[in-house]
């Protein structure tokens, strides 16, 4: 079974290697790129904007922590909030700094910057935290209409100015949404001083595996010129769901290498879509491929049929990602012929088990029918080749 022959679901064939208008890198190469629809958060997204609906029609302040696991997409949800719900729900400021890897005296210097641009007010510079502050306090506090600011990256180095700044939001009125990852939510949280100084929260969890596809699809479509085969796509997150717990930002970062080879209208290969998602499957790169056949195939001449077969048929043909278990057997069907091998069809499930078990090969999410490799096919064939000659001399 092959999957060629389609770009997206539902889309014509002969729009396959069609030139793609209007598209961006930005969607992979900007780390505050922002899509023009935030799928699968519509739960959370509902949610924030109910209660900053009522803290703006109340005039009151209110103070959010957006939390989850690294990569998750939580400076996508903030931002997307801030650059597409705000402006037409709320007559407000909006002021987003990104406080990783940047000092305190950076902080309060890019919050005063940003409020008097908001405001297209002059600024005297300074240098000093304590007038920086006053300054940024005198101006957040005179502003004709609220104000909405994020602090993405909130850890044990800049809780404070959070903190700070959650405190003024309610003398002033302004609503805040501090961004950390739940390793720092929990640890914070923790402390009194965080504690008084937020009012909800909203976790976001990971993707479910069609969740996830639908996402870098989207992502695929504001990017790249040239379409990715639906099997790609499929791959890159197979491989996310898992090796990384199904993280957007997992995707885009294979998304990233295949982008120089899509733009310039080089056909992608199974090959280079292995090379795009060596990152994310690091760490079963570490065994040793020869070492572990040799283990599990002690006396198992079908299991390395089985290898064999799967793995000489994906050096074949260079465009698939997968294969299907009927092909499958097809091809084992085949060898066992040439070689005089009796064929069972229950041996070969029980192989491919055996394989999967040790995480060799990998069973799709989207269907058990449909397996695939992280390895190269033609480290596993040569491997698997040598070790079913060997054990045919011993026999």
């Amino acid at each position: 079974m092959s999957l060629r022959g389609f770009i997206y679901p539902n889309q014509d064939e002969s729009l396959i290697g069609m030139v793609r208008q209007n598209r961006s890198p930005k969607g992979l190469f900007d780390p505050y790129y922002v899509p023009e629809k935030l799928l699968h958060r519509d739960r959370e997204l509902d949610a924030i904007r109910g209660i900053y609906r009522d803290s703006y029609e109340e005039d009151y302040g209110v103070n959010c922590l957006v939390h989850g696991i690294t990569g998750v997409g939580m400076t996508v949800f903030s931002r997307y909030f801030l650059t597409k719900l705000t402006p037409h729900h709320f007559d407000a400021h909006t002021v987003y700094v990104d406080a990783r890897k940047k000092d305190v005296l950076e902080i309060v210097a890019e919050l005063n910057d940003k409020i008097h641009r908001e405001t297209n007010t002059p600024i005297t510079v300074a240098f000093d935290l304590d007038v920086l502050w006053m300054q940024f306090k005198r101006m957040a506090a005179s502003t004709s209409k609220k104000t909405v600011f994020v602090v993405d990256g909130i850890d044990e180095t800049n809780e404070e100015i959070y903190s700070k700044l959650a405190h003024l939001s309610k003398e002033i009125r302004a609503s805040t949404i501090g961004v950390l990852n739940s390793h720092d939510y929990r640890l914070l949280t923790k402390g009194y001083a965080t504690k008084v100084a937020y009012d909800f929260e909203i976790p976001l969890d990971t993707y479910t595996q069609s969740q996830l596809y639908e996402i870098v699809r989207q992502r695929v479509e504001d990017t790249f010129p040239l379409g990715l085969t639906e099997e790609v796509v499929r791959y890159i997150t197979d491989c996310v769901i898992e090796f990384d717990a199904g993280k957007p930002r997992t995707s885009v970062e294979a998304l990233k290498a295949l982008w120089p080879m899509a733009s310039s209208g080089q056909e992608i290969t199974s090959d280079a879509v292995r090379a795009a998602t060596s990152n994310i499957t690091a760490a079963a790169h570490d065994m040793d491929y020869m070492d572990t056949i040799d283990t599990i195939s002690t006396n198992d001449f079908m299991t390395l049929l089985v290898l064999e077969s799967l793995s000489q048929h994906l050096m074949t043909y260079k465009t698939e990602t997968y294969i299907d278990r009927k092909t499958l057997n097809e091809l084992v069907l085949i060898k066992c012929e040439e070689l005089g091998v009796k064929f069972i069809p229950e041996d070969i499930e029980k192989s491919l088990q055996t394989l999967i078990f040790q995480s060799i090969v990998f069973e799709s999410g989207y269907s058990r029918n449909l397996l695939y490799l992280i390895a190269p096919p033609e480290i596993l064939y040569d491997s698997s080749l040598s070790l079913r000659r060997e054990l045919a001399r011993r026999k």
